[in-house]
């Protein structure tokens, strides 16, 4: 009230000389200044619990940039972690699946139809039984080798499926680990002629 405190006590005493009291335990005898003064110490309870009540979490929109982008820079890391982890997944799953068979196949997986007639589908046999299968067909079998982690012998493709007409004479062999030996005279009579990709 840009008031000293000389000049409140003025007016304090001159309030008293009003009301017909001389001292402060007197003023809080009349019934309406016990009121007034307990609500005058109700609301300075409120306002010093105000002042000591914890500050509300800021609103999005005034978060600061830097904490900004300490929180994409978070997300960005932890979306980059999850597509590494998905794709290590993916590759196990992928390498399980296309691996699955380590070892040979009994027999042929169905038939492939070619212009000189049915030809076992011999990928995934031992080179010597696929070569027997496709003889049996009247295929002569040729062989090609090609590096590979699947077990050394194994028939990873059929291709070259042609006349038999350029064959000559001769046999076509074909040799793997420990010994395994497959091979077929080129003389014969053979409808056509494939080529065995096998795995070295």
């Amino acid at each position: 009230m840009g008031v000293t405190p000389s000049t409140v006590g003025t007016y304090r005493q001159r309030g008293y000389k009003k009301l017909g009291v001389s001292t402060r335990s007197e003023f809080l005898s009349i019934p309406q200044a016990r009121a007034e003064a307990a609500s005058a110490a109700r609301n300075a309870d409120a306002a010093n619990a105000a002042n000591n009540a914890p500050t509300p979490d800021r609103p999005s929109a005034v978060i600061p940039c830097g904490e900004k982008r300490a929180n994409a820079t978070k997300r960005i890391v932890l979306i980059a972690i999850a597509c590494l982890i998905a794709a290590f997944v993916t590759q196990r799953l992928f390498s399980l699946h296309y691996y699955e068979e380590k070892g040979y196949l009994g027999s042929p997986s169905g038939i492939i139809s070619t212009d000189y007639g049915e030809l076992p589908n011999v990928i995934g046999m031992r080179a010597d039984a696929a070569a027997s299968e496709v003889a049996q067909s009247g295929f002569c079998p040729l062989f090609e080798s090609q590096a590979s982690e699947l077990p050394s012998g194994k028939v990873l493709e059929l291709k070259e499926v042609k006349s038999a007409e350029a064959l000559g004479t001769g046999i076509s062999i074909f040799s793997w680990g420990e010994g395994c030996t497959s091979g077929y005279n080129l003389e014969g009579d053979w409808k056509a002629s494939v080529v065995l990709v096998v795995a070295t």
